[in-house]
């Protein structure tokens, strides 16, 4: 499915996904047209860190590395075979597609995530079985 997601540059409509697993699993869940991909370049990019050692905090700012991408990839893609989903293609910012019901993606995200908390396995595993998702 993931190579069947349109590259397309990113609207005020589609909200992009965190880089996690989990953010890859809703971005499975919604299928491939609510679903688009743009090309990733972390070039630039910064980490910025709060650290605290012996009550003192510090703020850390680092390059984002070849390396940390590959972690995050890599992260992403154990989670979804966990879930017995394929891995999606490398080089991605993912972006979801936010109901015209919504005026802000942050609202769209929170109650997307409050109806997946609140939702008991067994409506869960009725779901998956009543749409044919893994």
């Amino acid at each position: 499915m993931w190579e069947s997601i349109a590259v397309a540059e990113p609207s005020d409509r589609w909200s992009e996904l965190d880089e996690t697993g989990w953010d890859a699993l809703i971005g499975w869940a919604a299928g491939p047209q609510n679903l688009r991909r743009f090309p990733n370049s972390d070039v630039g990019r910064a980490v910025s860190m709060t650290c605290i050692r012996d009550g003192v905090t510090e703020q850390l700012e680092e390059v984002f590395t070849a390396a940390d991408r590959k972690v995050v990839d890599d992260s992403v893609d154990d989670y979804l075979a966990d879930a017995g989903i394929p891995a999606r293609p490398r080089g991605y910012r993912w972006f979801i597609r936010v109901p015209e019901a919504y005026e802000s993606a942050d609202a769209f995200h929170r109650d997307l995530h409050e109806a997946i908390n609140a939702t008991s396995p067994a409506q869960a595993d009725h779901l998956t079985q009543s749409t044919g998702a893994p």
